[in-house]
Parts: structure tokens; sequence; C-alpha cells
């Protein structure tokens, strides 16, 4: 499964919000950091997601195979037996080869394309966790006074206090979650979406 990272201009905005009014901030900044790439790393439900997601990209491709096999049999037969066809039987073997190798070709980027059942699977199987992790930190910067949590697996933090590290605090809210099948919900009117 591959996680999307977005990069943007988190680290500039820091910049100009730090240089713009570093005396107003000094005594108010609260900043921390996870390291999103470690919680899905380390998280034991991210590894059982994997397994089914690698599951089911096999599924897909023994499909395709099968598809590509088909279509190197009647290529192999057509070649064989191109000699003792006639034209018309031998335009309808053509014809017949020319409509799989598409529907291969439209399985292969209907499944692998951009926006193919791949990629929606690895969002499928992702999204919870990520919302998950989302709720989790929403959690602790509303409780604990954060004003920017970071997460260094974007590239944002080339320097961080360990102190400041709230990635252990993640896992384990979510293990403590697993176990107790009660989900994070973020206080103070803060919505996942945010």
């Amino acid at each position: 499964m591959t996680r999307h990272v977005h990069r943007g201009g988190v680290l500039w905005l820091i910049l100009c919000v730090i240089l713009v009014a570093p005396s107003a901030l000094a005594a108010d900044l609260k900043i921390g950091f996870i390291d999103s790439d470690q919680i899905f790393e380390r998280y034991q439900k991210t590894k059982e997601l994997q397994e089914a997601f690698n599951r089911d990209v096999r599924d897909l491709s023994k499909q395709a195979n099968d598809k590509k096999s088909e279509i190197d049999e009647l290529q192999r037969r057509l070649d064989s037996q191109s000699q003792m066809l006639s034209e018309a039987k031998k335009d309808e073997q053509n014809q017949l080869l020319q409509k799989k190798i598409g529907e291969y070709e439209a399985f292969v980027q209907t499944n692998w394309g951009p926006n193919g059942k791949i990629s929606k699977l690895n969002e499928d199987y992702l999204r919870p966790i990520i919302d998950r992790v989302h709720n989790i930190v929403t959690l602790i910067g509303n409780e604990d006074g954060f004003s920017l949590i970071l997460d260094a697996a974007d590239g944002n933090v080339v320097y961080g206090d360990k102190s400041l590290d709230l990635t252990e605090r993640v896992l384990t809210s979510l293990r403590t979650e697993d176990d107790s099948g009660t989900p994070t919900k973020p206080r103070g009117g803060a919505s996942s979406g945010q």
C-alpha cells in the first residue's frame, strides 16, 4: 500500500508566522510532530490491512495473467495455423485476438491506471486508519494546547526534540482504541475534517 504524501507550504507558513510575530508567538507557540511512516510501520492493523491489500492485488494480477495467457495462446494458434486457414478464418481469428487484446488493456487500465481499482483499494484500506490518526492528533492538540502538529514523514520536520515527538502517544491511543473498541473522538468541537 502506498501513502500519498502531500507536500505543501506548511514550512513556508510556519516561517512566515514566526518571522512576522516572533515576540507574540514565542510564549504561546507549542509545536509537536508525529512520524506517520513510523505509525504505519509499527501499527499491527496496518500490517493486517497490507496483507489483505496484497491478496486483492494478487487476485487482480492473476486475472490479468490469465487474460494475457489467453491472448498468447490465441496468437500462438493463429501463427501456427496461419498457412492452413482461409482469409475469412484468419480475419475472424485476428478480430477475436484484437478483441481479447482490447479487453486485456481495458482490464489493466481499469485496475492499474491512475484512478484504477488498485488506487481505490489502497485508499479504502488506509482511510480508516488515517482518519483515526487524524482524530487522535486533533485530540492531543486540543487537550495539550498545541498550536501546530507536523508530520515528519512529509519532510516538514528536519529536526525535532524527542520530547515534541507524539508518535508513541498516537500509537498507544490506536492500540487502546483497538483494545476497548471505542474510537477516539476529538473534543472541543473539532471535527475530523479539520
